[in-house]
């Protein structure tokens, strides 16, 4: 654990550089190789070393998606970020969302469902083409797209998130997908890593002030347990509760419900819910 100014412990979670690597798909060499280049730059720990956290997963993720899998050259990277590829960086990573949730599962639902590519398309707002691109991975879209979709299916975002391609009762610490969500400040790490499991198991870091984008109403059941920090949580009009270290929060999903890091200091919440629940 690091320090502040102020001697207290806070709660962010540090990679090194060999464990944000493998979290990307690359050897750490690429990416001292990327700050060599200008691109990013990485922390350091009192001793010296490399030291990342998810918001920097995210930044690396986006750099190795130019680079690599739209083989970009440095200077081609540059000239997108205008000479400040790490700060622009930043901004669309929390302008946009994750690639894990632009799964299958959105056709997958609909056609379950027998749901028309028009009739879902005209009632969220978008054209059946977009919605298209949606359900093949191929769009740029918002989180407020993703949470029109979500709500007319009645699920919770989540439910969409893509399964994983490594398959194991076991996820080691730090080792868990981390993703956005599209929220600033908000990151979501998976810590269960078997396909088509009823339950599912994150991590959410939120950084003070951030939250949930508004209330939100869906199937299923969920169950919180505040790792650390302090967060606020709204169940239906009046229903307030604040949680410490160690507090946990049981409610079913139809009810509305919204949160908020009203803390001073990264807040780490255990996050379990279930889908399908009869409301």
């Amino acid at each position: 654990m690091c320090k502040d100014n102020d001697g207290e412990k806070n709660d962010n979670i540090y990679f090194n550089i060999n464990e944000i690597a493998k979290q990307i798909g690359v050897v750490p060499a690429t990416i001292r190789n990327w700050e060599k280049q200008g691109l990013f730059t990485a922390r350091r720990s009192s001793n010296g070393y490399r030291i990342y956290d998810f918001r920097d997963l995210e930044i690396l993720r986006t750099i190795k998606q130019y680079s690599k899998d739209e083989n970009m050259g440095i200077n081609a990277i540059r000239m997108i970020y205008h000479s400040q590829p790490q700060n622009a960086l930043r901004s669309q990573q929390e302008a946009t969302v994750s690639k894990q949730l632009l799964s299958e599962k959105w056709k997958e639902y609909r056609q379950q469902h027998g749901y028309l590519l028009d009739d879902v398309a005209k009632a969220v707002g978008i054209s059946p083409s977009y919605l298209s691109k949606i359900e093949h991975g191929q769009a740029n879209v918002s989180l407020e797209v993703l949470e029109a979709l979500a709500k007319f299916y009645g699920e919770s975002l989540l439910y969409y998130v893509g399964e994983t391609d490594n398959e194991s009762h076991i996820v080691k610490k730090h080792q868990g997908e981390a993703f956005a969500i599209g929220i600033p400040g908000v990151t979501v790490e998976s810590v269960v890593a078997l396909r088509q499991n009823v339950i599912n198991t994150l991590i959410y870091t939120a950084e003070p002030g951030s939250g949930s984008a508004g209330v939100s109403v869906h199937s299923g059941e969920e169950y919180i347990y505040l790792l650390s920090g302090r967060v606020e949580f709204t169940l239906g009009e009046d229903e307030k509760y604040i949680l410490e270290p160690g507090d946990s929060l049981c409610y079913p999903s139809h009810k509305p419900h919204m949160w908020k890091n009203t803390g001073k200091r990264t807040a780490r919440i255990l996050w379990v819910y279930t889908h399908g629940s009869e409301r």
